[in-house]
């Protein structure tokens, strides 16, 4: 098994929601509500969190070995992200979109994105999903638990290139970018379970990306955690 992963103690019971992360420490500040196992009852709903890789093809195995193994009525992805600069972030209706550290982003809307595709140097195939829809039920609940609306762009490696950062976002309509939420989102697709979003921005996309991450991640992730923990107490699902 990946390091990183957990297995539940359990493999026969199904879980009203199923929270996962790329990898553990964003999972750290559900342990005072779960437990060491990594689920209990939080309120009246069954729950359980799991970590399922680092990077957009462990994210989707991970996430698809753990729906196979708890069977979720719902999942919700958290963690932490990056958004992209004000000027260049835009949403469906061409507002600008401002972010801050600690906002935690709520996507209604995850799209794959390759900079080379959008320069026209290569291409998707045509019957490839390169988009998925949250669920608009668990999105605008977490919303109204606190969340901030911002849709978000999975690559396959972080962007260190703030020119890079602003074609991206504007291409694809996106305020936040984020590594794994592609793989998760198209893992629960395909079982037709919903799934929702709630990131903790740690960073600005661009150049100094990796030095605010590390300085920001903590604090970032745990408020997505907080938040999602407010909605699950809520029972909103």
């Amino acid at each position: 098994m990946p390091v990183g992963f957990v297995r539940s103690a359990s493999t026969a019971s199904s879980c009203d929601v199923l929270v996962v992360a790329a990898f553990l420490p964003e999972l750290a500040p559900f342990a005072g509500v779960l437990g060491e196992a990594m689920r209990a009852r939080v309120g009246a709903l069954d729950v359980a969190a799991r970590a399922v890789g680092i990077g957009l093809p462990m994210a989707a195995a991970g996430t698809a070995m753990h729906l196979a193994e708890l069977r979720p009525k719902a999942v919700v992805a958290v963690g932490t992200c990056g958004a992209y600069a004000a000027g260049s972030a835009r949403d469906a209706s061409g507002a600008s979109c401002e972010l801050a550290i600690g906002d935690v982003a709520v996507a209604h809307r995850v799209c794959l994105v390759d900079p080379s595709a959008q320069a026209g140097l290569t291409q998707f195939p045509e019957p490839m999903s390169t988009e998925i829809e949250a669920n608009a039920a668990l999105a605008e609940g977490l919303l109204r638990a606190g969340g901030r609306r911002a849709d978000l762009a999975t690559t396959l490696a972080i962007t260190v290139d703030d020119t890079t950062a602003s074609r991206i976002a504007q291409g694809a309509r996106a305020q936040t970018e984020h590594l794994e939420a592609f793989g998760m989102a198209a893992a629960c697709a395909a079982g037709h379970i919903p799934f929702a979003v709630a990131l903790g921005v740690a960073n600005f996309v661009g150049r100094r990306a990796r030095d605010e991450w590390r300085g920001h991640h903590r604090r970032a992730a745990s408020a997505a955690a907080d938040l999602v923990i407010r909605w699950l107490r809520d029972g909103e699902i």
